[in-house]
């Protein structure tokens, strides 16, 4: 049975920012188009000194990226999940660096 990364995506964020309003603040979830295949989620995270955005397309590949606002550092991670607990993984370390530069 094939994951559907995106709902799950979408619950977790839901799920975090409500439970940590710090991050809710600094949050945004944008969706593709719905006649755009595949689909895909964003999760942008924003700051004073970082960006932050993971987008996650309906198969399981992803991008990562982090910006250092101050320094121009940009780090970006790309890959494919293979279950809910690699996409947890995913979206807690882009929580937690959020977090932390805040």
């Amino acid at each position: 049975m094939e994951q559907d990364f995106i709902a799950q995506a979408q619950a977790w964020i839901s799920l975090e920012n409500t439970k940590v309003p710090t991050l809710a603040a600094i949050s945004r979830v944008e969706l593709s188009p719905e006649q755009h295949c595949p689909g895909s989620v964003s999760w942008i995270l924003e700051g004073s000194d970082f960006m932050s955005q993971v987008v996650l397309w309906e198969s399981g590949s992803f991008e990562a990226d982090l910006a250092e606002v101050a320094t121009g550092k940009v780090q970006t991670n790309s890959g494919q999940l293979g279950d809910v607990t690699d996409l947890e993984s995913l979206l807690g370390a882009a929580r937690d660096g959020a977090l932390r530069s805040r």
